[in-house]
């Protein structure tokens, strides 16, 4: 399997952190926190949606092969990018002064925990399993899970994004 594009998939958004951490200021830290949120949401979408009813009515082979295809950036990405995109919006609200501990934020933390561990415990886990199976119908199995922890995550993310609007714009 080519993993050169799950690598880059983890490689750029970590670059684009560390970068963006590094410069003073919050508007490459803004863009890059905004721009990894927007595409780790598109991925969510496409993977919990999208390629879910698309997958459903495909044969196990066919499944099988487009998962291990996929599997190169969901291995690298779907984790980095849910740990990258909360530390990025951290520090953001650290550098404009709008961190407190209050309901809000606190609600912010824990959704953002969730993410990071669906990632780690789930998609990831299900990602290794279906890197190393020959099982063409456990392989679609795992790819429906992870499609559906895909759904629980755009939910959690759209929660995130509703409160983030919320205190930015009344706060």
């Amino acid at each position: 399997m080519n993993y050169k594009l799950g690598y880059l998939s983890l490689i750029i958004p970590l670059v684009a952190f560390i970068v963006a951490f590094l410069i003073p200021g919050i508007l490459i830290l803004d863009y890059v926190h905004v721009l990894l949120g927007v595409i780790w949401t598109g991925t969510d979408v496409f993977l919990g949606l999208i390629f879910f009813i698309v997958m459903s009515g495909m044969d196990d082979s066919i499944r099988f092969d487009i998962s291990k295809r996929l599997i190169p950036m969901i291995l690298f990405f779907i984790p980095g990018v849910s740990i990258i995109t909360p530390l990025a919006g951290y520090e953001l609200s650290l550098r404009e002064h709008i961190f407190k501990f209050d309901i809000l934020f606190i609600l912010i933390l824990i959704i953002s925990l969730i993410l990071v561990l669906l990632s780690l415990v789930f998609i990831l886990r299900y990602a290794l399993f279906i890197n190393k199976s020959l099982d063409k119908h456990a392989v679609s199995l795992k790819m429906k899970k992870i499609s559906i922890v895909a759904s629980i995550q755009l939910v959690l993310q759209i929660s995130i994004i509703s409160l983030m609007a919320y205190i930015v714009v009344f706060i």
